[in-house]
């Protein structure tokens, strides 16, 4: 069974676990605004409070997901998400994914700093051999995202999604421990 009370502390943000008081008009604007949803899936269907107290739910009861707030450390302001799952403990691998809400907040390095610090709990206090994570090739602060945290981009997906009208490629990242179990080498 995963920890589900995990805080992670950052020198510009915390991790905190996502919460139903997380679910307010702020959070629902951020998934309704095409500029922050427009690398994400949520953006075919108008969310409500309703939508996303249930998503909330159903995330954060999930066995095989850690589903954290993105705090702004000076403060104390939700300013995004960022999700470990499904984590497939067979298999000792999990997927990131986040978004940063708050477009006052974009280009701060928070994002780079939620992604290190999951994925070293996830490579570290996991035991995880591998998290990936994927964006569209259009998603340049994706991309540099974990490019800056050393992810290798192990494949393209050609014309994988229908992104402001045109058809875009889809990369998937990977990051590795640097030591592999036993029954792994």
């Amino acid at each position: 069974m995963l920890e589900k009370e995990i805080h992670l502390l950052g020198e510009k943000i915390s991790l905190r676990p996502v919460t139903q008081a997380d679910v307010t008009d702020t959070y629902c604007h951020w998934l309704n605004d095409p500029e922050v949803n427009r690398y994400l899936e949520t953006r075919f269907v108008v969310q409500t409070l309703a939508s996303v107290r249930s998503y909330v739910a159903t995330v954060t009861a999930a066995p095989d997901n850690i589903f954290l707030a993105i705090i702004e450390k000076n403060t104390d302001l939700h300013i995004g998400n960022i999700k470990l799952g499904p984590i497939l403990q067979h298999h000792q691998r999990g997927e990131i994914s986040f978004f940063i809400g708050e477009k006052s907040c974009w280009g701060k390095g928070y994002a780079t700093e939620a992604v290190g610090l999951l994925t070293e709990y996830a490579l570290g206090q996991l035991s995880l051999v591998k998290v990936t994570a994927g964006c569209y090739s259009t998603n340049l602060g994706s991309k540099r995202v974990f490019e800056k945290l050393g992810y290798e981009r192990e494949a393209v997906f050609k014309k994988q999604y229908f992104s402001e009208d045109a058809w875009v490629n889809s990369y998937s990242y990977a990051k590795f421990s640097e030591s592999l179990p036993i029954a792994c080498k």
